[in-house]
C-alpha cells in the first residue's frame, strides 16, 4: 500500500487499517458486568439440562470485519474487509432462551485481508482488487505485537453470557475477547433450523479503543481509521449427535 494509506487495527475483532468516509450504523450497547475468564479452547457445558448441541461449520460460517477510513484525507486510503470462514465452536439451543449458548474462537493467523468475494459482498464502498502489495502490508500490520500480536494471542474468543428473547427477537450479551482484553456485548441475532441444523446470522458494532488499541492516524489527524468497526457473522452449525 501507498505510504500514504492507512493500514488498520483489527477486531471481532482490535484492527488496524484504512477506513471509510461514514461511520457505520448501530453503536451497541456496553452492559456493566465483569466478563469471566474463557478457557483457552471452546466448550460445551457438560450438563446441556436439555439443549440441542450444534459444532459449528468450518469452511461454511463466516465473519466480515468492516474497516472504515476517516479525516479531512480520507480520500486517500481505502475502506477494508477482514474475513474469515476459519471459525470454530459450539452453540447449545433450548426452548427457553436462558438456557442457551455458545462458545466460539476465530483463530487470528487465519484472518484474510480484502479478499475479492469478501469485498464483493459489502458493496460499492469496496471497489475489488485492492493490490496484493497492500494487502501483505496490512496483514503483517495485523499481526505484529503491535496490534493483535498473534504469537501470543492467536485466537479471537466469543462466549455467551445471557440470551434473552423480546417478542420475536433474540439478544445476546457476549464476552469478546481480544488480545488480554475482554469486554461485553449486546446485539441482536437471527437464529433458523433444527435439531439438525442451525442458522444464525447478525451483525454489531465495536470500539477499537475498547480493546486499548488506539486508531491509527497521520497528519494531525487529516488520515485516520475511524474507532468504531462494523462486524457482520453467519454461522452454519451442524447438531452433535
Amino acid at each position: 500500500m501507498k505510504r500514504v494509506a492507512l493500514f488498520f487495527v483489527v477486531m471481532l475483532s482490535g484492527l488496524l487499517l484504512t477506513s471509510c468516509k461514514t461511520s457505520p450504523p448501530g453503536p451497541i450497547s456496553i452492559p456493566l458486568a465483569t466478563p469471566p475468564i474463557i478457557s483457552e479452547t471452546p466448550q460445551y457445558p457438560q450438563d446441556l439440562r436439555g439443549a440441542q448441541l450444534y459444532r459449528i461449520v468450518s469452511g461454511k460460517s463466516w465473519v466480515h470485519i468492516l474497516v472504515y477510513r476517516g479525516g479531512k484525507l480520507a480520500n486517500l486510503g481505502h475502506n477494508h474487509v477482514i474475513s474469515s470462514q476459519s471459525i470454530n465452536g459450539y452453540i447449545w439451543r433450548h426452548q427457553q432462551p436462558a438456557l442457551c449458548g455458545f462458545d466460539i474462537a476465530v483463530p487470528v493467523d487465519d484472518l484474510v485481508v480484502d479478499n475479492n468475494d469478501a469485498r464483493a459482498a459489502e458493496g460499492a464502498a469496496f471497489p475489488l482488487n485492492v493490490p496484493d502489495s497492500a494487502r501483505q502490508g496490512t496483514m503483517h500490520n495485523m499481526l505484529s505485537a503491535a496490534l493483535l500480536d498473534s504469537q501470543r494471542y492467536p485466537t479471537i474468543r466469543l462466549q455467551s453470557a445471557n440470551v434473552s428473547q423480546h417478542d420475536s427477537a433474540l439478544s445476546v450479551v457476549v464476552n469478546i475477547a481480544i488480545k488480554d482484553q475482554i469486554h461485553l456485548y449486546s446485539l441482536p441475532v437471527t437464529v433458523a433450523g433444527d435439531e439438525h441444523e442451525l442458522h444464525v446470522h447478525g451483525e454489531f458494532t465495536m470500539k477499537q479503543t475498547d480493546f486499548g488499541i488506539k486508531p491509527f492516524s497521520i497528519a494531525m489527524g487529516a488520515l485516520l481509521v475511524q474507532d468504531e468497526l462494523q462486524i457482520k457473522f453467519d454461522l452454519l452449525a451442524d447438531a452433535v449427535q
